[in-house]
């Protein structure tokens, strides 16, 4: 059974909530030299247990007074975020948290988030997923944000049952199944596993090329960094811990908080029952630590998600594929998957449409959100020519 979030009784009356996320983001003016962090396709501060987030902090998100604001602000925007849009539901003993938008009239899209990240990662384009004639399902899968969990021995099939699981519990019978980097992955399980229950499937930048391969050849560029010790990392404020993670993202984002950003930074912090702040995700217990998280050859010694993610093989999976795909390729990201992404799509031309998106961070719809709202229109456009208006969904042109 799903179960809607209470608003605690402290927080205040707000501006609307699209109004005040544009306003956070747009108080945010350090401008850097573009350039992004990335291992294996995950952002430095995932895949090495947050060793990024304990480097000095100060030089890019200085303690000012716009600062601190800019963390209120959002701190409240994420309040309200969670208040008018999260639930929860219980599937297979997991109680998993989702933000949900839109309504019964809407195509299903179920999407689940990049590793590190949580559903709140959808924010800044969610509404508008709706308005386009999606019924929105941001999912946060297990050990991540508010869906807290003890037994670490899952996999990326494992999310995919729960995504299953929440599928009977409401009635839907076909979805959209999307999601960024690892959550590329867990869709591409998901088709793997229910291929019968998915009407189309949306990649960024992730679930699309064989990670093992990926490993292999980038083994000699990061193979030093599996010699960095793991650091638990505790945070004496909420502001403290934001800056660590301004630190971490914002140079791949040009210097600027993209619309959505600030507020899913509030759902990757976790207070503590002493006060202290610490990261939402347990790294080590989920794609490991130490030399064998980056070895090719010693993946067997890692949790059993990272095992599966390294399985990942799309080329295998997708071979039968009889549904539409979205491929989203972001070209700024430094690890070029393209020609992988180009022999996918060669399997398939018919189905699949591989779309570039140039001078683009790992995080695309975060920092191209009208790009990737016209590419989640015209997907819908797709289905509604195949298969005749997929659940009612109501197909809105731009005006």
């Amino acid at each position: 059974m799903c179960t809607q979030r209470q608003v605690l009784p402290e927080r205040k009356a707000r501006l609307p909530l699209m109004l005040h996320i544009s306003r956070v983001s747009r108080m945010f003016p350090i401008k850097l030299k573009r350039y992004v962090r990335c291992v294996l396709g995950l952002c430095l501060v995932a895949a090495n247990g947050t060793v990024l987030l304990a480097q000095p902090v100060a030089p890019l998100f200085p303690d000012t007074p716009a600062n601190r604001a800019l963390v209120s602000e959002s701190l409240e925007v994420y309040w309200q975020a969670d208040a008018d849009y999260g639930k929860f539901i219980t599937v297979n003993d997991v109680r998993m948290h989702y933000l949900e938008w839109g309504d019964a009239t809407g195509v299903p899209l179920i999407w689940s988030h990049g590793y590190a990240h949580t559903g709140f990662e959808l924010l800044g384009v969610g509404p508008q997923l709706a308005e386009t004639g999606y019924h929105v399902y941001a999912i946060s899968y297990r050990g991540h944000g508010q869906t807290n969990v003890d037994d670490y021995q899952f996999s990326l099939s494992h999310i995919a049952d729960d995504i299953r699981a929440m599928m009977d519990k409401l009635g839907i019978e076909r979805a959209v199944i999307g999601g960024l980097s690892l959550g590329g992955g867990v869709t591409t399980a998901f088709y793997e596993n229910y291929p019968e229950r998915t009407l189309a499937l949306v990649l960024e930048d992730g679930g699309a090329d064989p990670v093992q391969s990926r490993t292999e050849r980038m083994f000699g560029t990061y193979a030093y960094k599996g010699s960095r010790p793991h650091k638990e990392l505790r945070f004496e404020s909420r502001f403290t811990a934001f800056q660590a993670l301004a630190h971490a993202y914002m140079p791949s984002w040009g210097g600027e908080l993209p619309t959505g950003a600030a507020p899913a930074f509030h759902s990757w912090i976790r207070a503590t029952d002493n006060g202290e702040f610490v990261p939402h995700f347990d790294g080590p217990r989920m794609l490991g630590e130490g030399p064998a998280a980056y070895d090719p050859a010693r993946g067997h010694e890692l949790p059993l998600l990272a095992q599966s993610w390294r399985r990942n093989h799309p080329v295998i999976t997708y071979r039968n594929l009889n549904v539409p795909m979205l491929i989203i390729d972001p070209t700024g990201d430094k690890i070029d998957l393209s020609t992988e992404y180009a022999k996918l799509k060669a399997l398939h031309p018919g189905l699949i449409r591989l779309v570039e998106y140039p001078d683009t961070p790992h995080v695309a719809h975060l920092t191209r959100p009208d790009w990737f709202l016209r590419d989640m229109r015209e997907l819908l456009k797709r289905l509604s020519t195949r298969n005749g208006h997929p659940g009612n969904a109501r197909i809105r042109e731009e005006q």
